[in-house]
Order: C-alpha cells, then sequence, then structure tokens
C-alpha cells in the first residue's frame, strides 16, 4: 500500500546544532588547556621559589648583610617575587612568594607559588 512517510528535521537545522557543539567544545578544549598550562607554570614557580629561599637561607645563615640576602633570592626566584626574611633564636627563615599567575587570580582561586626556608645561624667573626 503506501509507504510512510518520514519527516525529517531540515538540514540547515541539523547543520547549527553541529556548529554549537563544535563551538562549545572549542571552548572547553582552550579553558582546560589554558587551565593546564597555567598550573604547571605556577609549579614551576613553587621549585623556584624553594630554591630562591634555600639561596637567601644560605646567604643569611652566614651573617650576609639583608640586601645581600633580598638580592641573592630575587636572582633565583620568579620575576615580581617578594622575599622576607626573619630572624629566630639560632635561625634565620626566607619566605619567597612568586606574584599569582593572572588565570586563576580572575577566578579568584589564590594559587602562587611559595618557598620558605629555615636555616641555623652559622658562628662567624662579623658578630
Amino acid at each position: 500500500m503506501g509507504r510512510a512517510r518520514q519527516r525529517s528535521a531540515p538540514r540547515g537545522v541539523e547543520a547549527g546544532i553541529v556548529t554549537l557543539e563544535v563551538a562549545l567544545m572549542m571552548f572547553a578544549v582552550v579553558f582546560f588547556l589554558t587551565a593546564g598550562v597555567t598550573a604547571l607554570a605556577t609549579g614551576i614557580d613553587h621549585v623556584r621559589c624553594a630554591e630562591a629561599a634555600r639561596v637567601g637561607a644560605r646567604l643569611a645563615a652566614r651573617s650576609e648583610s639583608p640586601a645581600q640576602v633580598v638580592a641573592g633570592a630575587l636572582a633565583a626566584a620568579p620575576g615580581g617575587s617578594r622575599v622576607e626574611v626573619s630572624r629566630g633564636s639560632g635561625t634565620v627563615t626566607v619566605t619567597v612568594r612568586a606574584p599569582e599567575r593572572a588565570f586563576f587570580a580572575r577566578l579568584g582561586i589564590d594559587v602562587a607559588g611559595v618557598g620558605r626556608s629555615v636555616a641555623p645561624t652559622e658562628r662567624t667573626g662579623r658578630e
């Protein structure tokens, strides 16, 4: 007898849905790729801050001047880092903090490389 007609959506509508799916997929890929690269860079900053703190602590333990301690730590730290030096009873603590990465800062997440090193103060002839 007669064939049942199948209604199908016009091709223009299907093409629009596929275009939307591709656009959303591209946005997601770019977002997660950017987040991953930023997280990797933050991890590298953390390692560099830890090394800079060790350099600063070694200099401070040898009773170098505060300016030399800060300069030595900043030389090994990522650009824009802050260095804090504090002395305790027989120890010196150096903390290096890298600036936040813009991607995470815009999301309201405080993610920055931080390194802290504590070293015993050495006895030198300068004291």
